[in-house]
């Protein structure tokens, strides 16, 4: 039995890719765009190209593979301890969760609200530098700056909380007219068709 050629591997992922476009890559789509990944970033025009023809057709693998939002949060957390990093990343789950069942589930909202959690990560490492751990000295020029920046942590994350809900408010009252317009007509169509049905039962 022979072993499939890298080209044909390549030629079957691609059909994968644009054929079924599947919401959740399976392991050989996601191993096919990683290699092609490493390729392009050594300098591989042919495994870039491939890359370009794969996203527009399946957007959502983009966001499979890694998003801007995941660096960002592993920028944010590359100082921190292994098991604090995955506490602070379920914390910061946990609030995009929370978040999402009280909105109405706009794009504006979403990136916002990944806003909200980068936000809170760093406030979160912010407020862990600042700390002193048993035993340990600073300066007061360093305290004074890790006191600097845990502020500023916080006051980007009361920010980005400010901007949803400015957002929400003006959100909600469109959502809710909309509700209501529909709620009108709905009734206007009964009350239509009981009026057709009066007039055919005189007739």
């Amino acid at each position: 039995m022979s072993t499939p050629s890298a080209e044909s591997r390549e030629r079957s992922s691609r059909f994968v890719l644009s054929a079924t476009a599947p919401a959740k890559p399976d392991r050989t789509t996601l191993d096919f765009l990683f290699d092609a990944i490493e390729k392009a970033d050594a300098g591989d025009a042919r495994a870039l190209e491939r890359l370009r023809e794969c996203f527009p057709d399946v957007p959502a693998l983009a966001d499979s593979v890694s998003g801007l939002a995941y660096n960002a949060e592993a920028s944010i957390l590359v100082n921190v301890p292994p098991g604090a990093q995955a506490l602070f990343r379920q914390q910061a789950a946990n609030l995009r969760t929370d978040l999402r069942e009280k909105g109405t589930g706009t794009a504006l909202e979403r990136m916002l609200i990944r806003r909200i959690s980068l936000d809170y990560l760093a406030s979160l490492q912010a407020d862990q530098a600042r700390a002193l751990a048993p035993g340990e000295t600073r300066s007061l020029e360093l305290s004074r700056f890790y006191e600097h920046q845990a502020d500023r942590a916080h006051r980007r994350f009361l920010a980005s909380v400010e901007s949803l809900a400015r957002v929400r408010r003006l959100i909600t009252p469109i959502a809710q007219i909309n509700i209501a317009e529909q709620q009108l007509n709905v009734a206007g169509n009964v009350t239509t068709g009981k009026g057709n049905g009066s007039s055919g039962d005189a007739s």
